[in-house]
């Protein structure tokens, strides 16, 4: 088969174009795509005046527009054209060039830290490989560090139930933690300690394109992974307010370059129309949903967030507290004292003066905790 018939086979419905013309336009947009990964990983700027690399803004337009399904060039002919003007002074294959160019497409990752790690995607897969969004997918999911959680595929619909917000899981005791992995689909949760680990993720004016395509893809080609699209189930659960991208956006989670309303909602629109078969994140879903059932995280998290969420609040208590004890001691020498006579203390009365007691002292130091920060 050559190369020209099996281009077009990549391709939904005829193309319409004559046999030269096709050619051209592959070698044309084939050619420039490996031009620009070559200047960028090379950091080669012979041409003062380029566009391309003087505009700030084009690199992610590039990126976004690399992205679009309806603007793929089949890989093979990539790897094709690649191959036939290979410099031996850049040695790098065309899979590291596509790495390092789109390393930061979810996260402000350092392009060092890209390079410096090894090449999860298996080389004798590239045949398999059908174009830039697939190769990025096939990055993504290669780099989750452990796969704890087989699919859930029988009728997982029915009987999954969506996790809490952020919001309410902070409430149940859940902290989050910053991942480390590289891949945004890495997401663990340790139910030992009550922690939700979540990969960083960047949100700017192209994200919801380049996560769409990515669920498109998977929507649409046979025998797909929907890891994306349990991915956007997932976090479409966590965050339904701004409060909720707020929260993970203090944990360094969330790089916002949005404004939380419009956080919220690009999350709760991401995955319309969108069908899964197979959902990555069933095991972790049910570990949340038992760990949010016990009620001791629930208590120990209303307590550090009623009484210690801040300095001064834990100031205040720990002054009340003191006072507390000190207010009961005297309560008990004043009753004992005075009531020798009668031999016996009225416990009861005793207990309520110090409550008493600790209330107007809680009040008082509250007061002066708030003139001291206004």
């Amino acid at each position: 088969m050559d190369v020209e018939k099996e281009a077009r086979e990549y391709y939904d419905g005829p193309i319409g174009y004559e046999t030269n013309a096709f050619v051209k336009i592959l070698v044309v947009d084939g050619c420039f795509i490996i031009e620009l990964l070559r200047k960028f990983t090379y950091n080669d700027r012979s041409l003062p005046n380029d566009p391309i690399f003087t505009m700030s803004c084009m690199q992610q337009f590039l990126r976004h527009d690399l992205i679009l399904l309806e603007n793929q060039v089949p890989w093979m002919v990539l790897e094709l054209l690649f191959n036939m003007t290979m410099d031996p002074e850049q040695p790098l294959p065309l899979l590291e060039l596509a790495k390092i160019y789109f390393y930061n497409i979810f996260s402000n990752s350092l392009p060092e830290d890209i390079l410096s790690s090894p090449p999860h995607i298996n080389f004798t897969d590239i045949e398999d490989i059908k174009h830039i969004p697939d190769l990025l997918r096939r990055w993504m999911i290669s780099l989750i560090e452990e796969v704890e959680d087989s699919p859930q595929t029988d009728n997982w619909d029915s009987s999954w139930q969506p996790i809490l917000s952020a919001t309410s899981l902070v409430e149940a005791g859940i902290k989050f933690e910053r991942g480390t992995s590289k891949s945004i689909l890495d997401i663990k949760f340790d139910e030992g300690k009550g922690v939700l680990k979540i990969p960083p993720l960047l949100i700017q004016e192209t994200t919801e394109s380049t996560l769409r395509n990515l669920i498109s893809f998977e929507q649409c080609y046979p025998k797909c992974e929907h890891r994306f699209t349990s991915y956007a189930i997932l976090i479409d659960s966590l965050i339904n307010s701004a409060k909720d991208a707020e929260i993970l956006g203090k944990k360094k989670i969330l790089d916002n370059w949005l404004n939380p309303e419009d956080a919220a909602q690009f999350f709760n629109k991401l995955y319309h129309n969108a069908y899964v078969y197979e959902y990555y994140y069933g095991s972790l879903s049910s570990k949340l949903s038992r760990y949010c059932e016990q009620s001791w995280p629930k208590w120990r998290a209303a307590l550090v967030r009623n009484y210690f969420n801040t300095p001064w609040a834990i100031l205040s208590t720990i002054a009340a507290a003191i006072l507390l004890i000190l207010s009961f001691l005297q309560t008990c020498e004043v009753n004992l004292n005075g009531g020798r006579a009668r031999q016996k203390v009225d416990l009861q009365t005793l207990i309520t003066t110090s409550i008493d007691h600790y209330n107007v002292v809680s009040i008082v130091v509250e007061n002066y905790v708030s003139d001291c920060r206004s």
